[in-house]
């Protein structure tokens, strides 16, 4: 599970600048999901739902005003070049994709929609390398102000996955604003180069003693990120930021899209294969490799900064590496199943310490002087923290506590086990389980003196 690829967010490893063309010079660049193209023209309604309303035996009529309509969004699109083919199949995995994402319309701006109708994509054999496109979109209304009975009764897991996508698309928007002149300065190539390159160090360690579907997962993604980017000699669309960022965030992203959804076989784990091979990683161990390797990616670019030309914009690139790290870890942390209470505040600590880092790391390119906008991304680091908050609080009523049991003298765990459970036979095996790997014991018969953390069991 990963975020942009399959459920929410930004393309990631979709995102695809147009070829160089004289179409570039007279038409204007848009996206959705991160998948680039050119919009000719867009058509948008807005005005009342009024209702018109005739009475028996009266000539004249009444009108009902039930508010703003908002309306639908209608949009022309063409993706030009020579793998307009596979263009035309990211922009459809992009339509196919659930839930709101950002469009980045050339008038109005960067906008948060839902595809409202299915997208009809066109290719005709009078028009070779090149590709036609139509789709609906609809604003996302802005959340409720209401406070009913309703109002707080919310999919927080939802919530997460839409945040961590908004978080995402804020990090496409910065590269995108930081990596924009016509002719790339040489410090900011360099700035580029060196800081996919610290990336690419940061994730060949971390992976090279990871589990071996996160190894097969990352093996494309990380060639790409090791090879790196040149800097073209024209810089005259978003091909060149966004595949700055393609490299950037493809091997979180790949990582998380490796982590098991905890649907199994009826035969067999889901995790196995026949010849006992490994094929899906626990979420727990996901999200962990995500925030260590978000870490580093922080802490290096910001010594990267120091030695470099332009140490603004190697802040502002380890930012975007960051966030698309941190937000891919919010994705393989949802998919988390917490044993007991503890647990489940021990992971919510860790992922809005997380934020906070990558916070403190927006502080750090605003202090620089770096120009590109921040204020969206702030917002977007703020919602995400609160998201992951009401998530995990939303279920910490359903998971059992963890208790400190006063141990007299060393004895076996079975007998612990059966002290707290024994009255429910059936939990006592889980209490044991979750008791020996909770303490860390070395042996199941020697538990205590002292005190041991065990599960309590509901009554």
């Amino acid at each position: 599970m990963s975020i942009g690829t399959g459920f929410l967010g930004s393309q990631l490893g979709l995102t695809g600048g147009l070829a160089a063309s004289p179409l570039s010079s007279i038409l204007s660049v848009a996206s959705w999901r991160g998948v680039n193209f050119y919009m000719p023209n867009s058509r948008e309604a807005a005005g009342r739902r009024v209702m018109q309303m005739y009475f028996p035996g009266r000539d004249d009529f009444s009108m009902q005003d039930f508010g703003q309509f908002d309306g639908p969004i209608q949009v022309r699109g063409i993706l030009v070049g020579d793998d307009y083919v596979l263009r035309a199949d990211r922009m459809r995995r992009a339509l196919l994709a659930k839930g709101p994402a950002t469009l980045v319309h050339p008038w109005w701006g960067a906008l948060r929609c839902y595809l409202l109708q299915a997208g009809q994509i066109e290719f005709s054999d009078n028009e070779i390398r090149l590709a036609r496109f139509e789709a609906t979109f609809v604003r996302k209304p802005p959340a409720s102000v209401s406070s009913g009975l309703f109002s707080n009764i919310t999919d927080t897991l939802t919530n997460v996955l839409e945040c961590g996508d908004a978080l995402v698309d804020q990090g496409v928007l910065a590269m995108r604003g930081l990596l924009s002149p016509a002719v790339i300065p040489l410090a900011l190539a360099s700035a580029v180069s060196s800081t996919v390159t610290v990336a690419g160090n940061v994730w060949s360690a971390a992976t090279a003693s990871a589990p071996e579907p996160v190894q097969s997962a990352t093996q494309a993604s990380l060639a790409a990120l090791q090879t790196g980017i040149v800097a073209p000699a024209s810089n005259t669309d978003t091909t060149y930021a966004d595949g700055v960022t393609d490299l950037l965030v493809n091997v979180p992203a790949a990582i998380a899209g490796a982590v098991s959804t905890g649907t199994t076989s009826a035969i067999a784990p889901a995790t196995q294969v026949a010849d006992g091979s490994q094929t899906t990683v626990d979420p727990a161990q996901a999200t962990t490799l995500l925030l260590d390797g978000a870490t580093q990616i922080g802490a290096q670019a910001q010594a990267l900064s120091v030695k470099s030309l332009a140490p603004a914009d190697v802040l502002v690139i380890g930012l975007v590496a960051r966030a698309g790290t941190v937000a891919q870890a919010m994705a393989a942390q949802s998919a988390i199943t917490y044993v007991s209470q503890s647990d489940a505040i021990a992971s919510r600590d860790t992922m809005t310490a997380a934020l906070d880092a990558l916070a403190r790391d927006l502080t750090n390119v605003i202090l620089a002087g770096a120009e590109v906008p921040t204020a969206a991304m702030s917002g977007a680091i703020r919602d995400a923290r609160a998201a992951v908050v009401a998530d995990i609080s939303s279920r910490l009523g359903r998971l059992p506590r963890v208790v400190a049991v006063p141990v007299p003298r060393q004895m076996s765990a079975w007998l612990i086990a059966y002290a707290v459970a024994g009255d429910t036979p059936a939990n006592v095996a889980a209490v044991w389980d979750d008791l020996v790997s909770r303490n860390g014991l070395t042996h199941p018969a020697l538990a205590g003196p002292g005190s041991v953390d065990v599960l309590e069991t509901s009554s």
